[in-house]
């Protein structure tokens, strides 16, 4: 009798790990809940990433601003493709595109103001500068990106990092359709402007 209710055990936990409890790897990018400022598109990270974000709101209320954000990770079509370098920490949830706007939502400093001199602007200064003495990215190279700069500190594996993010993340439903075509219009916006 005792046999047989250990072989109904060792059977019910065999069912219950393979089929419930399924290792099946997991889509580490989830939405940032975010407060009254951090604003924008939603904002797509990395699990890994979402302590070095949280900061931000505060850094934001410091400097009286709002971090508008306009772009964060994306699913590519092919796990494997290619991606620029300006996008290569979108792409893996540890970096977003942005703006900054002033406390009643007007554009203070957009991607042309990142690119020339934000820092003539005080509430523009404080916050970036904020952002450097936190630890993460921002330069005039990538003007429009806060990141955690995991790309530019692992160039020789990053590749692997990005093909298994985006693998683990393919069926995930992020409204990735949504956000290419606001990051595509985003630009074409900025284009007209030109």
């Amino acid at each position: 009798m005792q046999g047989r209710i250990l072989l109904v055990f060792l059977l019910s936990t065999t069912f219950t790990e393979g089929f419930l409890f399924s290792s099946s790897p997991k889509c580490q990018i989830k939405k940032y809940k975010s407060n009254t400022y951090i604003t924008g598109d939603p904002l797509l990270i990395h699990e890994d990433f979402h302590e070095r974000v949280k900061p931000l709101e505060n850094l934001a209320k410091t400097c009286q601003v709002r971090l508008y954000i306009r772009g964060s990770y994306y699913q590519l079509p092919n796990p494997a493709d290619q991606v620029l370098a300006s996008d290569a920490d979108l792409v893996i949830g540890h970096g977003f595109q942005f703006e900054i706007r002033d406390e009643n939502n007007a554009i203070l400093c957009n991607k042309m103001c990142l690119s020339k001199n934000p820092t003539d602007i005080p509430a523009v200064n404080c916050f970036l500068q904020g952002v450097i003495n936190h630890g993460l990215t921002w330069s005039k190279y990538n003007t429009d990106t806060i990141s955690d700069g995991t790309y530019a500190a692992n160039t020789v594996g990053y590749h692997t990092l990005k093909t298994d993010v985006q693998t683990r993340c393919k069926d995930e439903k992020l409204k990735r359709q949504l956000l290419r075509a606001l990051r595509k219009m985003y630009i074409e916006e900025n284009e007209e402007k030109k």
